[in-house]
């Protein structure tokens, strides 16, 4: 066994130059750059990725809760956006809730739903419930003394969702923030590999949204 290692690390010794060598500062140059152009079309994928952050809008103060929200993951580099840009739709011979609705989540990579009250959010909250596909990229946020008011029971809404992440009082924006990074790189992570393995996107089995839920 010793023999073994003796030689392993001899052969090791003639492979790798010195430390202080030029030779090695090149392997280890080589090696940052393409740690780094890496990390750069990571980067480029994940600002590629769509959130669509929704919840209560009927108040000047919940207007601008949504706001917060989007603009803080807009500052950090996250492309995100509300519903509200697409009611400019809504005229006569427009789009209704509903099908503005099913463009928005087709579209967007993750959706963030924030629990409200409001009439636009119960129906944003019951297309989710009932569309079982998107509970896969559905990070249902609710206030933590809501949560823990229907943990022990959950009401039919909370357990049709199975991402819930309980927030405190003024940390919603943080919380969001720290939920979506993670669901964006590791997302980010798998279609690269996909990519690397020729599945998802480049796979012949692969079906797009529109197509699963039957749309063309």
């Amino acid at each position: 066994m010793t023999d073994y290692f003796e030689e392993t690390k001899k052969k090791l010794e003639e492979q790798i130059p010195d430390y202080t060598s030029p030779d090695f500062r090149k392997i280890g140059d080589k090696i940052r750059k393409e740690l780094k152009k890496e990390e750069t079309d990571l980067l480029i994928l994940i600002r590629s990725l769509k959130i669509l952050v929704l919840g209560d809008w009927y108040t000047v103060e919940k207007k601008t809760l949504l706001v917060t929200v989007k603009n803080t993951l807009l500052k950090n580099g996250f492309y995100a956006e509300t519903i509200e840009k697409y009611y400019d739709m809504r005229q006569k011979g427009g789009l209704s809730q509903e099908q503005i609705l099913e463009t928005c989540c087709i579209n967007h990579q993750l959706i963030v739903f924030i629990d409200g009250d409001g009439k636009g959010t119960i129906t944003e909250q019951n297309y989710l419930r009932d569309n079982y596909i998107f509970h896969g990229k559905t990070i249902f946020f609710i206030e933590q003394a809501k949560f823990d008011a229907f943990k022990d029971n959950p009401s039919e809404y909370m357990k049709d969702f199975p991402t819930i992440i309980a927030y405190k009082e003024n940390d919603l924006p943080e919380t969001i923030l720290i939920f979506s990074r993670l669901r964006l790189y590791r997302l980010a992570t798998i279609i690269k590999k996909q990519t690397a393995q020729k599945r998802g996107l480049h796979g012949s089995k692969y079906q797009s949204w529109k197509r699963r839920l039957g749309y063309r």
